[in-house]
């Protein structure tokens, strides 16, 4: 009896193994929802949700978010912004940045979760350490597009050559 209860389950076993699935291509109705997200996507808007996601289901923090993640966000952040703006134009542009963001989010977290997706986002969006390295990055992007050369030196004044 006891080997007929071996041969039950190896038999069962070698059954799950046969049945099991695989990994199968998209199917058409995934592709054209994958389509249709990343068409209405704006700049930089993918990365930065994929970040505020994970700040979401609490993968990182804001203190533990890697640079990769910072400079993400800080690209969509300061997407649209002209380089003429003091301190206060950038801060008002990232904040409403980062509402918009906030509500791409909403789709894809409960509420629990978005209140620490908005809590996160605003702080960056406000941090005079963000604001001031997301002008640094705007002065570097204006000179850039004119073609000369900058250096940057501890002031953050940017100096052409």
């Amino acid at each position: 009896m006891r080997q007929d209860n071996k041969v039950a389950a190896v038999a069962d076993s070698t059954k799950k193994e046969s049945t099991s699935k695989e990994p199968k291509a998209l199917s058409d109705k995934d592709s054209k929802v994958i389509r249709k997200f990343l068409q209405e996507v704006g700049p930089y808007e993918a990365d930065a949700l994929r970040v505020a996601i994970a700040l979401a289901d609490g993968k990182v923090t804001m203190t533990t978010l890697p640079g990769e993640d910072q400079l993400a966000l800080n690209r969509y952040m300061n997407n649209g912004m002209s380089k003429q703006g003091d301190s206060q134009m950038v801060t008002s542009h990232r904040l409403h940045r980062a509402s918009k963001l906030c509500k791409r989010t909403a789709d894809y977290c409960n509420k629990l979760q978005l209140l620490a997706v908005y809590e996160n986002l605003m702080e960056f969006a406000v941090n005079t350490i963000y604001v001031e390295k997301a002008r640094e990055g705007l002065d570097k992007m204006a000179v850039s597009r004119t073609g000369q050369s900058a250096s940057t030196y501890g002031t953050g004044n940017v100096v052409t050559k």
